[in-house]
């Protein structure tokens, strides 16, 4: 019965968050001429410095080649570069450039004003216990992954 109801609760949260980045992270990569494919591989970037394109194909959990092809357009509109390893060419470094921080800044303001008021109206009580049970969440799955790696 727990496992039942909590796939149920896993799948619905994954549906939430898909129709929720829909409508607010696809409008705002538009403004900006960009994909909310290519959106998620700059926010990536920067969330992981100095990662390379075989590991942020992992994470995207996509093709090498479809990545390295997003991250050359991306590098040719200014917004990420991408070096390969002085210790072995093989490896291909990804970082922001400085317009593609800019960018990623100008996105999270846009993003911020938007909602600004809806979060103004939320309790530091109540963003706690999200931030709680998100990390929790969180530990649940990792665990989950781990056990699979084990089987």
């Amino acid at each position: 019965m727990k496992i039942d109801f909590l796939k149920k609760e896993i799948w619905d949260l994954l549906r939430t968050i898909q129709v929720s980045k829909d409508t607010v992270m696809c409008p705002v990569a538009k403004d900006y001429c960009i994909t909310p494919l290519q959106l998620r591989i700059l926010m990536e970037v920067n969330l992981n410095e100095d990662l390379s394109l075989n590991r942020l194909a992992k994470v995207m959990d996509m093709n090498n080649g479809n990545v390295s092809t997003i991250c050359k357009k991306l590098e040719q509109q200014g917004y990420l570069t991408r070096e390969r390893r002085a210790d072995d060419e093989r490896f291909i470094t990804l970082k922001l450039s400085p317009e593609g921080n800019k960018i990623l800044q100008k996105m999270e303001q846009d993003i911020e004003s938007k909602y600004c008021l809806l979060m103004e109206g939320v309790s530091e009580e109540r963003l706690e216990k999200i931030a709680v049970g998100i990390k929790e969440l969180q530990l649940l799955i990792q665990e989950m992954n781990e056990q699979q790696r084990e089987d």
